[in-house]
């Protein structure tokens, strides 16, 4: 009676490669904004003599975050995705596709991440103050963002919005693309309220 309740050794191998197979959790995924390279009209060639440089500031994030999580919200808790991540820290994806935006939309700028130490007009400094991705709900972003003229005897330009998006909120996929809607919205604005009259 005692052998007929032995397993073959192939039954074991079996029911170890299942288990395994069972407890296994979905590869690693990272995600990233639509940036620069999906731009199409990015443009291309030498700057003109004179054009405003415009310095954009890496956006401003709530600590929470400004990381490489894909986080939801259920009421006042917060879920970070288990095998879903941005590609980089959320805050430089969203400064890049939002400088992106700017330079393609106003050819007559010379729009730049990197800080210069002479000729730049003026600095944009983005703050998102709050980013909801409700998983039942519409997402919402808080954003201020100002203008700062490198002449400091030049007032300061400041502006601020809220932007709304709706859609499911079932897959990681699903987070990114309301985050890009968002931060589209949000460059879309910050386009719209650029000064047009800069001179370098």
């Amino acid at each position: 009676m005692t052998s007929a309740r032995k397993s073959s050794p192939a039954l074991v191998l079996l029911l170890t490669a299942l288990s395994l197979a069972g407890c296994a959790s979905p590869p690693l995924r990272l995600y990233t904004l639509e940036g620069p390279a999906t731009a199409g009209s990015a443009v291309t060639g030498p700057i003109a003599a004179g054009a405003p440089v415009v310095e954009v500031r890496r956006v401003s994030l709530p600590d929470y975050l400004d990381s490489q999580d894909i986080i939801t919200r259920d009421g006042t808790s917060l879920s970070r995705s288990p095998n879903g991540r941005w590609a980089e820290r959320l805050s430089n994806g969203m400064t890049d596709l939002i400088s992106s935006r700017i330079g393609a939309a106003r050819p007559d700028l010379f729009v730049t991440e990197q800080p210069f130490t002479a000729n730049t007009s003026a600095r944009l400094a983005i703050t998102i103050s709050r980013l909801d991705l409700p998983r039942s709900g519409q997402a919402t972003m808080e954003a201020s963002w100002a203008f700062i003229p490198s002449d400091e005897h030049e007032p300061e330009q400041l502006e601020r919005g809220v932007f709304t998006a709706s859609g499911p909120l079932t897959t990681d996929g699903d987070s990114v693309a309301i985050t890009d809607n968002l931060v589209r919205q949000l460059s879309d604005r910050i386009i719209h309220s650029l000064p047009q009259g800069w001179h370098g």
